[in-house]
């Protein structure tokens, strides 16, 4: 089954910020899905936000790679805060690098436990991207790794740009 970031869902103007930021209702340039879709698959770390139980937000860069148009990200060692706090809310927030190229994801993190297919493309997508890094296809075998079931993108260059993409629920 391919992952969500293999279909396009329509891009929307976000009905915030207001007007003062010259967002317009319709028209106007519109940021490239593909081209947001392969700063996720590129870059180097993404910025984790959770928020825990005392409901206290907490913004943490970690690792990931995408496989088969899914994000997985390497989450840590269940004792890790971002783990405890995804284990009672798993509801994130993703941010890249950029304040001049936003590209930002809300959603879920799902533990990902993956079969033997999927560790092995995990771990080869894990050693090409971060090349001092070879880990075995069964090290989450007991956790550590989450995938990311996004429900909206948000991306901008200018506010002008600005660009969102509501994702169909996905169980």
């Amino acid at each position: 089954m391919p992952g969500a970031f293999a279909t396009q869902p329509a891009p929307e103007r976000p009905t915030t910020p207001d007007r003062g930021y010259g967002v317009p209702a319709a028209g106007g340039e519109m940021i490239d899905w593909a081209s947001c879709v392969d700063r996720l698959r590129t870059a180097n770390a993404y910025w984790l936000a959770t928020v825990s139980p005392n409901r206290r937000p907490r913004v943490v860069p970690v690792w990931g790679v995408m496989v088969d148009d899914a994000l997985y990200l390497e989450t840590g060692a269940p004792n890790t805060a971002k783990v405890r706090d995804i284990a009672v809310n798993d509801a994130i927030a993703i941010h890249l690098d950029g304040v001049n190229d936003a590209l930002i994801l809300h959603g879920r993190a799902v533990l990902a436990r993956p079969n033997s297919a999927l560790g092995l493309a995990l771990a080869a997508a894990f050693k090409q991207k971060y090349t001092t890094y070879a880990p075995s296809p069964h090290d989450w075998d007991e956790g550590g790794l989450h995938k990311v079931v996004p429900t909206v993108m948000l991306a901008w260059r200018e506010m002008p740009t600005a660009t969102r993409w509501r994702f169909p629920h996905q169980g």
